[in-house]
């Protein structure tokens, strides 16, 4: 029996090759899609920890609020504390860079901070990835690596030559103690600016010096310091730690401050895992995307096997004549199939490796620390085994429903459907009658078409594409709309990253006059610990005229209650009622109940922790200490002021008016008695005016571009691809009726008509399922993300786009009919109807 079917298989073979070959290229193409969507979703959710991983990152980073310098006694004291098990310290300078006259050209403070270290911080610990150029040289006291934000702030590029001035720590004046002339040799990135929201990406950027720089000048122009601590046991010891630290910040013969106060910069837990929530729904979109790429796939191999098996069935017959038994019938041809169907796979394998570069997709992309090619042997054995058990086994099932021994079962005439009767009792021509039949009744006998399969592929491409078209609308949705993602407001002023004040007796009787503004309200920062879990806050007034939008409960109307981000009540594993103890930054421990949950805007003190759509909590002033919030004297303020413009006001207008009274009072605030005061750090203060900052979510699934386009669009071509075999497929296997149709009368036109009106046919079958079955799927796909983001749910149906598509399939679909109608057209009726 093997000889028999290898001697078949090698002789039809040079007959049914390009059948083969369709059979393979197309499973390759369409499961080589599904196979990269889901290998690169799987690299994308692990591509931040691989990174951050590959930095050697310290599990807390924290700047002290007194001015200490990395000396190397207090480095030693915080590294006896319990559970550290190494530290490391980087300085900060205050410094400015000139102009060529020698004169101040930008304030090194707020926006870009000057910093350096000697003992490996963001060398060895918190390693900077270099994007651009390389490394500073250690010795070279001349040469800085820049952040992306602090080299466009200052203008700078690699091999820029710039002029640097250095302030002596108690200096009062801008005049530099010592000038350094400077060479930016490299742009880097630190681990944790890699996914980042708006309020980060704008702002504190790092100008990095070398060790040799450090040795230059810490001895006299130190203005900080940031203390890279890596703790033994990891992350479950980040508040025991911070406490001791507090502690000995506070009690340490090194600092000239009895503050006992510290800000947390960085955490690696919290920070990871929300870059892991800005990952994931971009992750989840891609592997979505891809599930119905591998549906597509399969039932686009379903429909070619089925083809070309059917388009050989009466060589089953002959065999069967001449004495073949069930065996031999039943796999005739099969070998071919498989074996395209196996070939189709590998090359699907072959193709999720070669687009696997596309991936990590966002940020995370720029730093990838293992770029190129990826082989995820998870997703292409699995992928491989669906496709080809999937595939093959299909063939195999429908090569022995069609064998000879069951040839009276399938030949078995059936009924017209309604769709075709109805379309005769309503007088639509014969040749859109006979394009009606041949799209939804199989036929009969050697005629037999799979049109259950092609309508299902049909069906579900519309789909993917209505539901696409439903999610990515109403992602445009929540992006223009910033209050669906917690920025309920128009605008805020915003002080020196989120750390000064906003000087609310400067600002608010000219924001009273201007009768553009609506409302305003004042919001302080501040990171507490929440039941041992460090947070960021957001402190307002009770009943504050601009709250955060609340998704259940109800906003803080008391002293004693607390609003979260849901994210953070999971993390507590807390419930709205209960209640949990808040601490910190000077606020001393007291019990607050939960009273809701909210879409928190994203607005913080920058490079640190802070409120971001799911992250965070809301309290009351009053449950502040008094001393913190006047801690600036007669210029003290909240950190920003939120200010809602009136419905109908011209937004340009009334933001140049904002821009004015911010400029004015950032002047007015700057007066020798506070430069007196704090010399000139005081140079360093700023007052922007926001408009709405978008949280990571948001900003990374935007960072993908065009990449999701163009796995769409080879899911899109393998689906026109097979919509064209399809109709030659059944031009081919339906030429005696076709020759019937001519014999009776049927002009050339008539018959390439037919075909069009069977491809038109199938189109319109997926659009009136599709359509519905796609805004149904992308409204629930998008409810499920809305509510992972914590974002106010507001789905989006795109009339317009959807009505485009559903005339451009109607186009396509003729377009695509268009070789097989000539085909059509040119049926020999003779030669046809010869054999009967």
């Amino acid at each position: 029996m093997l000889t028999v079917v290898w001697y078949r298989f090698r002789a039809a073979l040079r007959r049914r090759w390009p059948g083969y070959l369709a059979i393979a290229l197309l499973v390759g193409l369409v499961g080589g899609v599904a196979m990269a969507s889901i290998a690169g979703a799987r690299r994308t959710e692990s591509s931040y920890p691989t990174f951050l991983a590959g930095t050697n990152p310290s599990d807390l980073l924290v700047q002290p609020s007194s001015s200490l310098s990395c000396t190397s006694g207090l480095i030693s004291q915080i590294a006896r504390l319990p559970h550290v098990k190494r530290v490391s310290c980087a300085n900060s300078y205050g410094a400015e860079t000139l102009t060529p006259s020698g004169g101040v050209d930008r304030v090194l403070l707020a926006q870009v901070e000057l910093i350096a270290s000697v003992d490996g911080e963001y060398s060895r610990q918190d390693r900077v990835t270099i994007t651009q150029g390389r490394a500073a040289d250690p010795s070279r006291a001349d040469e800085f690596v820049a952040t992306p934000t602090a080299a466009a702030f200052l203008g700078l590029h690699v091999g820029s030559h710039f002029d640097i001035g250095v302030w002596r720590s108690t200096q009062s004046t801008l005049t530099p103690y010592r000038v350094i002339h400077a060479t930016l040799v490299g742009v880097g990135v630190f681990n944790t600016q890699v996914i980042q929201d708006d309020i980060d990406h704008g702002n504190t950027g790092f100008l990095l010096g070398t060790p040799a720089l450090f040795r230059q000048i810490t001895a006299c122009c130190q203005g900080g310091m940031y203390d890279g601590i890596a703790i033994a046991g990891g992350s479950r010891y980040d508040s025991a730690v911070e406490h001791e630290y507090a502690h000995l910040v506070g009690t340490s013969t090194y600092t000239n401050s009895s503050g006992t106060d510290q800000l947390q910069v960085y955490n690696t837990a919290t920070i990871e895992a929300e870059a892991q929530r800005a990952i994931a729904p971009e992750a989840v979109a891609l592997g979505v995307f891809g599930g119905f790429a591998a549906l597509a796939a399969i039932l686009i191999g379903i429909q070619a096997v089925s083809r070309q098996l059917r388009a050989h069935a009466d060589e089953g017959i002959v065999l069967r004549a001449v004495g073949a038994g069930p065996g031999i019938t039943s796999t005739d041809g099969l070998l071919g199939i498989v074996g395209a169907v196996v070939v189709g796979s590998l090359l699907a394998a072959a193709l999720a490796v070669g687009l696997s570069p596309l991936a990590p997709f966002g940020p995370v992309r720029t730093v990838d620390p293992s770029p190129g090619l990826d082989f995820d042997w998870t997703v292409l054995g699995f992928g491989f085994l669906v496709l080809a058990l999937g595939i093959g086994g299909w063939a195999a099932i429908v090569a022995y429903r069609q064998a000879p021994h069951r040839v009276s079962a399938r030949g078995r005439a059936k009924d017209a459907s309604g769709i075709v009767k109805f379309a005769v009792a309503s007088g639509l021509p014969v040749s859109g009658i006979a394009g009606l039949r041949f799209a939804l009744e199989n036929g009969r006998g050697r005629g037999t078409v799979p049109v259950r399969s092609v309508i299902v592929g049909a069906v579900l491409a519309i789909t993917v594409v209505t539901a696409t078209l439903t999610f990515g609308a109403s992602l445009d949705t929540l992006v223009s709309h910033p209050d669906l993602y917690g920025w309920n407001f128009t605008y805020a002023y915003y002080s020196t990253d989120g750390y000064g004040p906003v000087p609310t007796s400067l600002v608010s009787s000219p924001l009273a006059r201007d009768h553009a503004v609506a409302a305003t309200t004042g919001a302080y920062f501040a990171t507490v610990e929440i039941d041992d879990h460090i947070v960021p806050i957001l402190g307002e007034t009770a009943h504050a005229t601009i709250a955060p939008p609340v998704l259940t409960g109800h906003p803080v109307d008391g002293t004693d209650q607390i609003v979260l981000g849901s994210a953070t009540l999971a993390q507590l594993h807390k419930k709205l009622g209960d209640t949990v103890v808040v601490q910190g930054d000077g606020i001393p421990a007291r019990r607050l109940v939960i009273v809701g949950t909210a879409t928190l805007p994203t607005i913080g003190t920058a490079l640190s922790i802070h409120p971001t759509m799911t992250t965070g909590g809301v309290i009351a002033t009053s449950a502040v200490p008094k001393s913190l919030l006047n801690q600036f004297g007669p210029f003290s303020g909240p950190n920003a002021l939120f200010i809602r413009i009136r419905s109908g006001t011209d937004e340009a207008t009334a933001q140049r008016a904002l821009a004015i009274i911010g400029q004015r009072a950032l002047h007015q605030f700057i007066t020798p008695q506070v430069v007196a005061a704090e010399g000139p750090d005081a140079y360093g203060g700023t007052l922007q005016l926001l408009g709405p900052q978008r949280p990571a979510e948001i900003v990374n699934y935007r960072a993908m571009g065009t990449t999701p386009g163009l796995l769409a669009g080879g899911l899109a071509v393998g689906a026109v691809a097979a919509l064209g075999l399809t109709l030659v497929a059944s031009v081919r296997q339906r030429r005696r009726e076709l020759a019937l149709l001519k014999s009776f009368g049927f002009t050339q036109r008539q018959l390439a008509a037919a075909v069009s009106w069977q491809s038109t046919a199938i189109v319109v079958v997926g659009l009136v399922a599709g359509i519905p079955l796609g805004i149904v799927l992308g409204r629930f796909l998008w409810q499920l993300f809305a509510h992972q983001l914590s974002a106010v749910v507001d789905p989006t149906i795109p009339g317009v786009p959807i009505l485009i598509v559903a005339v451009g399939a109607l186009a396509l679909a003729n377009l695509v009919a268009f070789l097989p109608g000539r085909s059509a057209a040119r049926t020999p009726t003779a030669l046809v109807l010869r054999v009967e």
